[in-house]
């Protein structure tokens, strides 16, 4: 057992992504119990004071850089470093992060205005994806986001996003009320 906890632990490092039990399972030829269970003990030796720590998204696993620790590695990795989304984007984002399997016609119908950069800015950054191509004319494309953004959200799931009363907007910024207090 000490053995594949240290190879779910080398795979999950090394792919740099979420992966499955069931991936890890099939591709290691491991009892999904016993994977499992490896990720058990993992999660038991990284603590919130790691420089690492593991975390579920959905029903996936992934070793990341602990928050905490995000000034000090940003120095070292600003080469790599995002633009800014714009308020287009963000307020896309919002709109495709509580209205999942959502098309760019329903999207433009919320916004009032042509989405399509908007839309492609954050499939480039990764923050949504296309998820179905409904049965309509046009087979027009479905969208929600990404378990990156649920990732940068510090969330595992879209339904623990902060609620519309807990929102409030004050001199132009958006203040998130209670919403910290609730993920802890």
């Amino acid at each position: 057992m000490e053995e594949l906890e240290k190879i779910v632990e080398a795979v999950m490092f090394a792919l740099g992504r979420e992966i499955t039990i069931n991936e890890l399972a099939d591709t290691l030829g491991e009892d999904s119990t016993n994977i499992e269970k490896a990720i058990e003990k993992i999660k038991e030796r990284y603590t919130e004071n790691d420089g690492v720590v593991l975390v579920k998204v959905k029903d996936a696993y992934q070793l990341v850089t602990n928050k905490k620790f995000y000034p000090q590695v940003n120095k070292f990795v600003e080469n790599t470093k995002r633009q800014n989304l714009s308020t287009s984007a963000l307020e896309t984002l919002s709109i495709i992060a509580y209205n999942p399997k959502i098309t760019k016609s329903e999207i433009e119908s919320i916004r009032g205005v042509n989405s399509d950069f908007a839309v492609n800015r954050l499939l480039e950054c990764g923050l949504v994806e296309e998820v179905a191509r409904l049965n309509l004319p046009g087979r027009p494309a479905a969208y929600s986001v990404t378990n990156e953004f649920l990732k940068s959200c510090g969330i595992d799931d879209v339904t623990k996003l902060p609620k519309f009363e807990e929102i409030r907007i004050k001199d132009e910024q958006l203040l998130v009320t209670d919403f910290e207090d609730n993920n802890n």
